[in-house]
């Protein structure tokens, strides 16, 4: 072999059966850390080892396969597939490569004793939810005629209901309808005397297992058959934070 010679890396190579001429299939070219710039280099990255040759796919040519030049001609069915094996093998390769420089971080946490750091930051801060407290949320309107009101509770906490009373409301108001966010969780289309509501009623706990996340409306819907107040109060818990 001619040591004036550049090496570029590993092809297939063809004999002419017609010439007896070498042809040398450029698509097949493979690098290697011997090739090239990276030869006179001196050295070579380690990623190297991911390395797994060329295409075994050859399946032999024919005289119909050569141009008239005595060059095999290019088949787009062949180029398609070649293609997809490299994609595939690249992806591989960059599957490997992020995996051992995982290990590598890993290695090093573990070195310098890392592990666990960020949960144990967590775990200290004061202001992580402990748990639920009580709370109740409220609001009220006065319709200076008869007719219906609506109550929008905007909640500035997460929420879990456990009753609703309407004690301050006017006589005779009639609730409707209860909304938490987009949800129906109660309504009567008649209404029903906001008085079945009191402490002493038999509607206590109707609200209870229902939630809404903080930021969104509760809605009341009512009425009134003259001039008066319309009030509704719900009681629940929030979350609450330790560190006080």
């Amino acid at each position: 072999m001619k040591t004036n010679l550049t090496p570029l890396g590993h092809a297939r190579v063809y004999r002419d059966p017609r010439t007896g001429q070498l042809v040398v299939d450029t698509d097949s070219l493979r690098r290697t850390h011997f090739a090239g710039a990276d030869f006179a280099g001196g050295g070579y990255d380690d990623d190297y080892d991911d390395f797994e040759g060329y295409d075994d796919d050859f399946e032999g040519y024919d005289d119909e396969d050569l141009d008239d030049f005595g060059f095999l001609r290019r088949d787009p069915d062949r180029q398609r597939e070649r293609r997809k094996r490299r994609l595939r093998r690249k992806r591989a390769r960059l599957s490997r490569r992020m995996g051992r420089k995982s290990d590598r971080l890993d290695r090093k946490a573990e070195r310098w004793g890392l592990d666990g750091e960020e949960d144990d930051k967590k775990d200290n801060e004061p202001n992580v939810a402990k748990g639920w407290g009580a709370t109740a949320v409220s609001d009220s309107e006065r319709i200076d005629q008869a007719g219906s009101v609506a109550l929008k509770i905007r909640l500035q906490h997460d929420f879990r209901a456990q009753d609703v009373t309407f004690t301050g409301s006017a006589p005779g108001a009639l609730v409707h309808s209860i909304f938490f966010g987009d949800r129906a969780v109660w309504s009567s289309s008649d209404g029903i005397d906001a008085g079945v509501f009191a402490a002493n009623g038999f509607m206590r706990g109707l609200l209870k297992g229902q939630s809404l996340e903080g930021g969104l409306d509760i809605t009341v819907n009512g009425s009134l058959p003259g001039p008066g107040v319309f009030t509704a109060t719900l009681i629940g818990t929030k979350p609450v934070h330790g560190g006080c």
